[in-house]
């Protein structure tokens, strides 16, 4: 929805022919409002009459907050005088004792209108059709003026509407002041007034034990205490998910300046913010996840599909979930029809699925897509490097099951598969549970055994009853260096999409209505996992860059040797070597081993000093004993274990290229391989990004 407000003195309208073939009932043929009377033109837009209760009292709000901002407008302008008149008395005493000479007084501000003129006595809301060019061709639209208007009654304000469907004469005269005339967008938001009730959060030891921690209750988190026994990171953890915000705060978040460094990503000015340009390494590392993942769901019985990133926003079914979240939307313009870029592939999937005959034998189906593009408007505040983009890569499976039971059977094996994704990648994450307080109570034996299969304490929250669509929520979050949390894998248990409608506030909304079938006729609707079996790409990168950067003092920092854009280098101490160096490169590569050659004119301590500054795995040094033997030296990086007086590598002498190749293979074992570009093969050929 669009509205228009103009704030004006007095304000006429009359009738004077029919514009549509049905035009809305109007008995008068003229409408004479004097005094100070606020004219709300409004624009009822496509999306806008999915529920016309819904949009009517969200523009009430803001047709209400905008006489608040006139009717207060001289009290703020007097208290900022006020301000003004304290600032300049100590601007004067500071001058009388020979301090900031240069600096001028301000000057006080000045109403244009006498006070009393802004006062709103009237308001008359208008239907105006020329605020948008996405109109609501629905019949329904009709109703929402005399709504909004309705409702301003209620609550106390005298308020007219005009009539839909007529050519209308109308007179206004706009007072002029500063807040005079305003300019409102008013996306629809389906559960902009939801208030929820008290959770509770509990602390699962790896015993079963539970420990009460505390409520969502602001005071209950402020009295709260971690008790000691656990270690600092949990402390951290359960710090960020509970006690404040995961938000990443002012501090530059640790993996920007390391992305930077090793040339993954960046920043780009000439785009939207949240959007960021990729590098040859950081593309390497992005398609060895996608391979891995892709193979991960094939091995679960999974099948691709692929839907499009945009989708309309006339299909009632889409609305019901879309609009939950209006201010995370990308819109895309085509033609005379408007669009809505996918913050995930559920709705076209999902309308996918209630095309599908599903047959029950068949049940469950894993079905995996890889979101090349997915779409959230995060605010500008949010954005936190690769922790919170507006344009991220989304590994995705959704999983129709018969029942509650079959779904629960299949959560517990994509359980596994998630906890192994999670360990290949090299990612120390924690585990949260969100469910219902009875679906706690029902199904507490195997939620206690995967929360306790790891050996770790875990967090739940309960809630007292379901306000989503799914009766639990499984999470991982990683902690970044600076002891704040984001989720990486999640897996929900879905009661709601696939049905036909839900009934909320009293009113009906429409699912996909989603069916499986029997052999013997038997119908019914799915419960529907929603699996991120990895979490999101770019996060992905950037728990791999925070978690290094967190234990930087406590442990060698690297990437496993399967995800690191160069898995060897290669270098020579003296240019003597430099053939036997290049036979080396040359053969690793032919085994679709990632290895570059430094070849620059360099002694060998720098050359090791960079290797080992870009987190190398393998360092492979040739001299003359090495060519005489036949043999290599190498630098095995110690990624992830204990750092112990500086060690960082193993020193491994004088061994052949077939005992290498073993050690390398071991670590790449049933994982992807992806090849590395040619000009990255040495270091005097490497494209430099910055």
């Amino acid at each position: 929805m669009k509205l228009l407000l103009i704030h004006s003195k007095n304000a006429s309208m009359e009738k004077k022919g029919k514009a549509t073939s049905k035009p809305q009932e109007y008995k008068k043929k003229t409408l004479e409002l004097e005094g100070k009377v606020l004219v709300c033109f409004v624009s009822v837009e496509d999306q806008d009459t999915f529920d016309i209760n819904i949009i009517s009292n969200q523009a009430a709000d803001e047709i209400k907050n905008s006489i608040e901002l006139i009717e207060t407008f001289p009290e703020k302008i007097e208290e900022q005088n006020k301000e003004i008149t304290k600032f300049n008395k100590g601007l004067k005493a500071a001058q009388e004792r020979g301090f900031r000479k240069n600096e001028n007084p301000r000057a006080k501000k000045k109403l244009l209108l006498d006070p009393a003129q802004y006062k709103v006595d009237k308001i008359l809301v208008y239907p105006w059709a020329h605020l948008s060019n996405f109109l609501s061709q629905e019949k329904t639209a009709q109703d929402v003026c005399p709504t909004i208007s309705k409702l301003l009654k209620k609550e106390g304000y005298d308020a007219y509407y005009s009539p839909f469907g007529w050519y209308k004469a109308f007179n206004l005269n706009c007072l002029g002041h500063e807040v005079a005339e305003m300019y409102r967008d008013v996306p629809l938001a389906l559960l902009s007034t939801e208030v929820r009730a008290k959770s509770v959060f509990k602390i699962v030891n790896p015993d079963k034990s539970i420990v009460d921690f505390c409520t969502s209750d602001e005071e209950s988190k402020k009295n709260a205490k971690i008790p000691k026994k656990y270690s600092k990171d949990f402390k951290d953890f359960i710090t960020s998910e509970v006690l404040s915000s995961r938000e990443a705060g002012k501090q530059e978040p640790a993996h920007i300046k390391l992305m930077q460094k090793f040339e993954y990503a960046d920043f780009d000015d000439a785009t939207d913010a949240g959007n960021f340009r990729w590098y040859t390494k950081g593309v390497l590392i992005k398609n060895l996840i996608r391979d891995y993942v892709e193979n991960k769901m094939v091995e679960m019985g999974a099948i691709y599909v692929d839907t499009p990133i945009m989708y309309t926003v006339k299909n009632k079914k889409l609305t019901a979930q879309t609009a939950r979240f209006p201010a995370k939307t990308y819109w895309l313009h085509s033609g005379n029809n408007r669009y809505l870029l996918r913050f995930a592939c559920d709705f076209l999937l999902f309308n996918m699925f209630s095309q599908m005959h599903i047959r029950e034998e068949h049940l469950p189906i894993p079905v995996y897509e890889y979101e090349t593009y997915a779409f959230r408007r995060e605010q500008a505040g949010e954005l936190a490097g690769l922790r919170r983009l507006r344009t991220f890569t989304m590994p995705d499976t959704h999983t129709l099951c018969r029942d509650i039971p079959q779904s629960v059977e299949e959560f517990k094996k994509q359980f596994l598969v998630s906890n192994q994704i999670l360990n290949d990648l090299g990612l120390k994450s924690f585990m949260v549970i969100r469910t219902t307080e009875k679906f706690w109570e029902e199904h507490k034996d195997w939620i206690l055994e995967i929360i306790t299969s790891e050996g770790e304490p875990s967090l739940i929250e309960l809630w007292p009853e379901r306000y989503y669509y799914f009766i639990l929520k499984y999470e991982r979050p990683v902690l970044s260096a600076q002891g704040k949390t984001a989720c990486l894998c999640t897996n929900q248990i879905d009661v709601e999409s696939a049905q036909d409608f839900i009934t909320q506030y009293g009113e009906k909304r429409m699912k996909y209505d989603i069916n499986w079938h029997s052999k013997d006729n038997k119908t019914g609707h799915p419960v529907i996992l929603h699996n991120s079996p990895s979490g999101a790409v770019e996060r992905i990168i950037w728990g791999l860059l925070e978690t290094s950067a967190r234990y930087e003092k406590e442990k060698v920092t690297g990437i496993k040797t399967w995800l690191s854009p160069i898995q060897c280098r290669v270098m020579a101490i003296s240019q003597k070597e430099s053939e036997y160096a290049e036979e080396i490169l040359n053969q690793l590569n032919k085994k679709n081993i990632r290895c570059d050659y430094d070849d620059r004119d360099e002694k060998i301590g720098k050359k090791i000093r960079t290797a080992e500054t870009e987190w190398v795995p393998y360092t492979i040094i040739v001299g003359n004993k090495e060519i005489e033997n036949k043999t290599v030296s190498v630098r095995k990086r110690l990624i992830g274990q204990p750092l112990v007086d500086g060690k960082t590598n193993d020193q491994i002498n004088d061994i052949s290229l077939k005992k290498l190749l073993s050690l390398i293979e071991k670590d790449l074992k049933g994982l992807p391989r992806r090849s590395l570009p040619i000009p990255f093969q040495r270091l005097s050929t490497r494209i430099s990004f910055r």
